[in-house]
């Protein structure tokens, strides 16, 4: 859950402030603005521990559930749902599951509505920087909805359902990470049902990496890899590794 997407008008920034305010509008301008001269990011972490019972709810022509592997490749092979054969490979070798909301297509051939991937081990969040998490926790990523079957709540439901499927395993629960001036997908993930921990302040610059946890991230052992090695930049008090 990245960043939102550039701003191109006028009006948008009115409308931004229509929703969120002058000082979450400042502020979205203000992390625009620095992206401008260098990579920065401020990453909300937060987890999830039980699935808002909202979202539960689920049109019974849809099926449900962790995708087998088998399968998802025969689907993937559309081009639409950006699952590459590489990023597949990538996913199973790593032994991420992707939970998915399927149905009939009007050849009889499984959609794949919905889909989201979930990881137990550190994953690629920008190209060199990778977030790790503690045991116990399921990080989830890279979720999408077929544009045809979007306005339906189906991500919402498919993580939800997800989570009580991982719960039900004995997991803790979801970790997820959203960026802070993406107030769109923080509104979305807090009434699923996500709460924020802390923050990892990301900063790429000069070919130099550095990573910031906050104290409220230890506990769950959430913290971002640095491109740099760790002798580089862990010196600092709350940098690399916690």
């Amino acid at each position: 859950m990245g960043p939102p997407p550039p701003m191109t008008s006028l009006r948008e920034l009115r409308d931004e402030v229509r929703h969120y305010g002058v000082r979450s509008t400042l502020y979205d301008v203000w992390i625009r603005s620095l992206n401008r001269l260098f990579f920065y990011r401020v990453l909300c972490g937060m987890k999830a521990t039980s699935p808002h019972p909202e979202y539960l709810g689920l049109d019974p022509k849809y099926e449900h559930g962790f995708v087998a592997p088998a399968r998802l490749e025969a689907i993937a092979v559309a081009p639409e749902y950006d699952l590459s054969p590489a990023f597949l490979r990538g996913a199973f070798a790593k032994g991420d599951r992707c939970y998915g909301l399927l149905c009939r297509g009007p050849g009889g051939e499984d959609v794949l509505a919905s889909y989201g991937w979930y990881s137990r081990r550190p994953t690629q969040l920008y190209e060199g920087l990778d977030l790790h998490f503690g045991d116990g926790w399921v990080y989830m990523y890279k979720g999408y909805t077929m544009p045809a079957y979007r306005g339906k709540r189906l991500h919402a439901v498919g993580i939800c359902r997800a989570l009580r499927a991982l719960t039900d395993e004995g997991r803790n629960g979801l970790i997820s990470c959203v960026a802070s001036n993406n107030f769109a997908s923080l509104h979305s993930v807090t009434r699923m049902g996500y709460r924020i921990f802390g923050d990892v302040y990301l900063l790429l610059a000069a070919g130099r990496s550095f990573t910031y946890a906050t104290r409220g991230c230890q506990p769950y052992g959430f913290w971002v890899q640095p491109l740099t090695p760790a002798r580089d930049v862990s010196s600092a008090k709350g940098f690399g590794k916690q």
